[in-house]
């Protein structure tokens, strides 16, 4: 979790980050736009990696081969000022970040009771961004844009020093006595939907995650009233993890999964046709509910389909082809001189084609197998 927590940083507090660049170096809305892009593109490529090298290479080493690159990235970013070189270190530190997380994340789906694990990361995971959120402006005032990958770096410290808690591969482990019934190796495909959910999902929150302070101040808002707002929901969240635990366990995981991203489609259609400060943070609030509800099922739905954790270990890769994808599209769409509501309006196509794709592998348990289906 420590490794998790640190891998996934940058993403936590993407919109602050931003922001801050976009003020300290004078980057444009679409240039902040394609370097977060560029760092969870670099998460991508570091995902996959694990996904091919975990076959021969430990979870341990590789987790420690991602945390040295990402170290190396967030140092040399300290002294990078342009645009071309910041998206290139950027790409670099996010394959370090990628390789740490990826590795961490299926080494977590192995534990006994994974569902319940994934729960409490996600709980973690919450916390984590909330004093990300929290501590940021005043980072910034200190020590300016740089003091932000300062700090990022050295989250790195504490699971290096814990390197040798994570398990060294998939022998031995148990994929978990409340993982649900495993899905049949002639269902397998039925996984490669359920990462493509992910993506098309990821695709729509970090499309408005990246540019949540940007649309903020659009509406009138102060940059301490957006980091009190982005605070506060995110800790309410909490909610939203045990929420998602709990009805999993009553309604099993799909159908509650596809509860939470019908009404994240609710908020993005409201955004698309009104935008005020009221809105936004009603909106918020919902936003970061449902995204802890979906982390959860995103991780648990999975390790159910596939319980050996190799395609698990593909969700960070997934997560980084829509995280990369969300800030480059809204960027361009914003390039075009569209408005902030028309893109959230945009974007809102990804969650429903994620919205689609979870609804086919439920639809295609419910006939196969009923109970990996309610599970």
């Amino acid at each position: 979790m420590f490794a998790c927590v640190a891998a996934y940083g940058v993403y936590l507090g993407l919109p602050l980050i931003l922001g801050a660049l976009a003020d300290e170096y004078g980057f444009s809305n679409p240039q902040i736009g394609w370097i977060g892009a560029a760092e969870n593109a670099g998460m991508l490529l570091g995902s996959v990696s694990v996904s091919v090298l975990g076959r021969w290479a430990s979870y341990r080493v590789l987790a420690a081969v991602g945390i040295a690159i990402a170290l190396t990235g967030n140092t040399t970013t300290l002294g990078i000022t342009s645009f071309a070189s910041f998206c290139t270190v950027r790409l670099l530190t996010g394959v370090g970040s990628g390789i740490c997380y990826s590795a961490a994340i299926a080494a977590l789906s192995l534990t006994k009771r994974s569902s319940r694990n994934f729960s409490i990361f996600v709980v973690v995971l919450v916390i984590a961004n909330s004093l990300e959120l929290w501590l940021i402006p005043d980072v910034v005032a200190a020590w300016h844009a740089r003091g932000i990958y300062a700090v990022l770096g050295l989250l790195f410290l504490p699971p290096a020093l814990l390197i040798g808690s994570i398990p060294k591969g998939l022998s031995g482990t148990d994929p978990g006595a409340d993982a649900g019934p495993a899905v049949a190796t002639r269902e397998a495909p039925l996984a490669w939907a359920c990462l493509l959910g992910v993506v098309l999902f990821c695709v729509a929150a970090s499309a408005f995650y990246a540019y949540a302070e940007r649309i903020g101040l659009s509406v009138g808002m102060s940059e301490n009233s957006i980091s009190n707002t982005l605070t506060l929901c995110n800790l309410f969240s909490l909610t939203g993890s045990m929420l998602a635990y709990a009805l999993g366990r009553r309604w099993g995981q799909h159908r509650p999964q596809l509860g939470a991203i019908i009404v994240m489609i609710g908020v993005y259609a409201a955004w698309a046709i009104s935008l005020s400060v009221p809105a936004y943070i009603s909106g918020v609030l919902i936003f970061f509910e449902v995204w802890s509800m979906a982390s959860v099922y995103q991780l648990s739905t999975l390790t159910g389909i596939d319980p050996s954790g190799r395609r698990v270990a593909l969700i960070p890769a997934a997560q980084g082809i829509g995280q990369s994808a969300g800030p480059f599209l809204a960027g361009t769409l914003l390039d075009q001189q569209l408005g902030f509501a028309q893109m959230l309006g945009a974007v809102a196509l990804f969650a429903v084609g994620s919205l689609l794709s979870y609804a086919s592998v439920y639809l295609r348990l419910r006939r196969t197998q009923p109970l990996a289906a309610n599970a």
